[in-house]
């Protein structure tokens, strides 16, 4: 798919908005916006400025921006009306459903997940295509924490776009965007139990290390997230890792870090 690892500036927005990565792929625009646009749920203003954005990469043409009320669970919004009420151009704060993704064939409509640690990933089509009954391009957007990729939100999503849109796994890809790495993501002996009493195998995502006179856990939960899309169908050549940590990078935000309230949005919408 050429997926281009740079930095770019953003113009046609009234003011510059650094990305980590904005990119155009058959019929379909998406993105990772850095700590530059604070998306949490009380700032309306960044979503007018995403809204912006997205229109000038849509040669001036509106697109309703979408969210969920986020919730660490694995519910997943099959979006193949407009919400009521809505319409071109906009966006949906208030009355947000509950959920930690959602997938849609319907052009003019961004799909938005915020995330300050946890792994955005982003759907679109990898070769062909991969219309749906609405006639536009199958998209998603999902939020994975680690309660998420547990609970088996990976499975959900592989279901909706099998069942619910009649697509092919293979001629999905997946993109992995900007989220903690596995030398930063700390947990502790409980966190380690839960996973071993699912399943013994998980081992392999925790790695002990010696920090003075004792030992630290860590979790790698973007492998987790890789591996549960390969146990579901998705093929490992179209699953693309951006392999940035938001821990890492003060340019993004991190709730471990400190970023108790700000978070960045990642969104996809076709052109």
């Amino acid at each position: 798919m050429g997926f281009r690892r740079r930095r770019e500036t953003l113009t046609g927005v009234g003011e510059k908005l650094s990305g980590f990565a904005v990119r155009e792929n058959d019929g379909v625009i998406y993105g990772f916006m850095d700590n530059s646009l604070d998306f949490s749920p009380a700032s309306p203003a960044s979503r007018e400025k995403l809204s912006r954005l997205i229109a000038d990469r849509r040669a001036g043409r509106n697109a309703y921006t979408y969210e969920v009320r986020q919730s660490h669970g694995d519910n997943i919004i099959d979006l193949k009306d407009y919400p009521a009420g809505a319409g071109v151009g906009g966006f949906n704060i208030a009355g947000s459903p509950d959920a930690d993704g959602a997938f849609t064939d319907m052009s003019g409509i961004a799909l938005c997940i915020r995330t300050a640690d946890c792994v955005p990933l982003l759907f679109m089509p990898a070769k062909g295509a991969l219309r749906g009954a609405a006639g536009g391009k199958v998209i998603g957007a999902v939020h994975s924490g680690w309660k998420g990729a547990y609970a088996g939100i990976i499975a959900v999503s592989k279901n909706i776009l099998a069942s619910g849109f009649n697509v092919r796994l293979e001629d999905v890809a997946v993109i992995i965007g900007p989220s903690i790495c596995k030398n930063c993501y700390e947990v502790k002996e409980d966190f380690l139990s839960l996973f071993l009493k699912k399943d013994a195998s998980l081992i392999k995502f925790f790695e002990r290390r010696a920090a003075g006179k004792e030992n630290k856990i860590f979790f790698d939960l973007k492998g987790f997230v890789k591996n549960e899309l390969l146990l579901n169908g998705f093929n490992l050549k179209n699953i693309c890792d951006l392999n940035k940590c938001n821990f890492e990078d003060a340019a993004f935000f991190s709730y471990r870090r400190g970023d108790i309230v700000e978070r960045q949005v990642s969104f996809i919408a076709g052109l």
